[in-house]
């Protein structure tokens, strides 16, 4: 199967006009979901990736067939998902199954394995989805790092979709009010774009890498998902670039630190920081991250930490006015691109990294 053969059986199911005997039944009619993900295979080739989703799927009832370049099914005895790991670190994963039968192969196969995890997508990221904007939406809950801290101040929980002409204005303008900006992170876009067919597409997609396309032509589809891959691929390579940190000796110079220690500033004061500092470091999703943390002076925090994706190091610094991150030199950009996005979500949505400083 070439690429372009399995986006002619995507479009034909978004159009309802799929074969009863595709895949033995398999790929059935309706909506595609996307999943972006971010990968390290042993090997960073077509054998590394099938290897990889080799011991994903195994236990779980699938079946890893190649069916192309750089493409394989899972196929379980109802459904079909396709991988496109055309960039073995970054796939792309497609299926017509249901929502919540792709949520179960999620959880319970892909990402428990530490060498998978979602991309985490900035608010940015999703504005530049193409098309025309149909809706937005927002949502915020900081009862996972701050379960008791009052909602006078900052809502807790919040859940809003604006739509409409220039839903983005709109949710510019909720975000400016001084009650609501900090829990006002855009969790989700969705934009209409036309088909060089004549046609349309409708493609949603929110900060968690996912992403669901309705209409007529999938390979317009395609298109969107490959540039917003571009895109983070882009945004994490800058992020390890920019915050690994190594050293070197040299007799001139003695040892050189290079690369920049991660900054946030948080925009509001923890209201409860030791809250937080146990909350952040319990190895459950979202953060992922294992740590004994210890207090090394009233009111500021450390903790040399372990991201459960991949297993590699970082060292955290936190006060109740600001988070430093210490990346180790092979540690993901996707660790940092998490912790980012979910503080975001459960913490302040105006959290931002501080810029990095040219060399």
């Amino acid at each position: 199967m070439e690429r372009q053969d399995l986006f002619d059986a995507l479009s034909d199911a978004m159009r309802g006009a799929v074969p009863d005997d595709a895949l033995g039944g398999r790929l059935g009619p309706g909506r595609v979901k996307s999943r972006l993900l971010e990968a390290h295979p042993a090997e960073r080739s077509p054998d590394g990736v099938e290897h990889l989703l080799k011991q994903v799927a195994e236990g779980g009832g699938l079946t890893v067939q190649r069916v192309g370049d750089e493409l394989w099914a899972l196929l379980g005895s109802d459904e079909a998902f396709f991988v496109d790991g055309l960039n073995p670190r970054f796939w792309l994963l497609h299926t017509t199954a249901s929502a919540e039968r792709l949520r179960r192969l999620l959880a319970q196969h892909l990402l428990p394995s530490p060498r998978l995890d979602r991309a985490w997508l900035t608010g940015q990221q999703l504005l530049e989805l193409d098309g025309e904007r149909r809706w937005v939406r927002s949502s915020f809950d900081s009862a996972t790092l701050q379960p008791h801290e009052s909602g006078a101040t900052v809502p807790r929980r919040w859940r809003v979709q604006v739509e409409g002409e220039n839903p983005d204005e709109l949710l510019e303008l909720v975000s400016c009010t001084e009650r609501y900006r900090a829990s006002a992170a855009l969790t989700a876009v969705a934009s209409v774009i036309a088909s060089p067919a004549g046609g349309a597409v409708e493609v949603a997609a929110d900060y968690q890498g996912g992403f669901v396309a309705s209409g007529d032509d999938f390979h317009t589809v395609a298109g969107v998902l490959w540039r917003a891959l571009d895109r983070y691929e882009a945004y994490v390579q800058m992020l390890e670039e920019s915050y690994r940190l190594t050293t070197s000796a040299s007799e001139t110079m003695g040892l050189t630190v290079e690369g920049e220690v991660a900054t946030i500033e948080f925009a509001h004061e923890v209201a409860d920081l030791e809250a937080l500092v146990a909350n952040l470091f319990t190895c459950r999703e979202p953060f992922r991250l294992w740590a004994v943390p210890r207090e090394v002076r009233p009111g500021q925090w450390e903790a040399n930490a372990v991201d459960l994706h991949v297993g590699h190091r970082l060292r955290l610094e936190l006060t109740s006015r600001w988070l430093r991150v210490l990346l180790a030199p092979e540690t993901c950009g996707n660790s940092l691109a998490r912790l980012l996005a979910n503080l975001q979500h459960r913490f302040d949505a105006r959290t931002q990294l501080a810029p990095a400083v040219a060399a």
